[in-house]
């Protein structure tokens, strides 16, 4: 990041880099020569190669900052817009990523990944209706999108739908790898699609869900809480006595688990 753009409060680096980029683009091409705009092309060319190589390590805040430079010389260089929607979205900078995906997609409003950020960024702002709208619509473009369905059905919990959170976190948790190397979505999906269960009653299928979550977060104390309250639910109280008490293990101040362990010891 340029020592000028340092001085901006953090959460608005992004959005003046890339007001800057698009006032530069704007005024920039009008009257310019061939060799300008093939000098300026390779050079757009040469920081999304780069910032490809940065955000394929994870360095986000690189990557931001070449994609900015990218899409200023070359403002038709769609995947850099795209991929710095991205670089915002996993820097937290969830405004700033709903700003830019809105704005790739005004060229490019068939690509389902547009809409897949722009609802992952909406819910990560609370705006639970508007993700479900753009969930949807990546969906209608990509019914297999697993993203997408976890995303849809993660804004239906939110929104405690929990029959129509069902079928999309159990369908994007089936068919998805680990779809997001830098960040809690598949982990939070699994927790979500195990409340979706206990919220619907399914204790012996909440159950399940339950264990196969912590299986890949062994210390995730809401996911023994959980369990707690099933086992609890299905009458056995001795197991919910033991998952309470290791919720409250690892999370001492855990007034639910407390609850729920005064419950089942009574």
């Amino acid at each position: 990041m340029s020592r000028s753009t340092s001085l901006l409060p953090r959460p608005l680096c992004a959005l003046a880099l890339l007001g800057l980029a698009l006032a530069l683009s704007a005024g920039s091409v009008e009257g310019q020569g061939p060799l300008d705009g093939l000098r300026r092309g390779m050079q757009s060319q040469a920081a999304f190669t780069k910032g490809q190589a940065l955000y394929d390590r994870h360095d986000y805040r690189g990557a931001r900052d070449q994609f900015v430079m990218a899409v200023t010389l070359d403002p038709a260089l769609d995947e850099a817009m795209a991929l710095l929607g991205w670089c915002q979205f996993f820097l937290e900078e969830y405004r700033a990523a709903g700003i830019t995906f809105k704005a790739a997609l005004r060229r490019q409003p068939s690509w389902s990944g547009l809409h897949d950020g722009l609802g992952w960024s909406r819910l990560r702002l609370k705006r639970y209706h508007l993700a479900t709208e753009a969930f949807q619509d990546a969906l209608d473009r990509d019914p297999d999108y697993s993203d997408a369905l976890i995303g849809l059905g993660s804004a239906q919990f939110e929104l405690g739908r929990y029959e129509e959170a069902l079928g999309p976190l159990e369908k994007g948790l089936r068919r998805t790898t680990l779809f997001r190397a830098a960040g809690q979505e598949l982990p939070e999906a699994r927790a979500k699609l195990a409340w979706t269960l206990y919220y619907l009653g399914r204790y012996d299928a909440a159950l399940a869900a339950f264990g196969e979550a912590l299986r890949a977060a062994p210390d995730g104390h809401g996911l023994y809480n959980g369990m707690g309250w099933t086992y609890l639910r299905l009458g056995r109280k001795m197991e919910a006595q033991a998952a309470f008490r290791r919720a409250l293990a690892l999370q001492p101040d855990y007034e639910d688990a407390r609850e729920g362990l005064r419950q089942a010891s009574g």
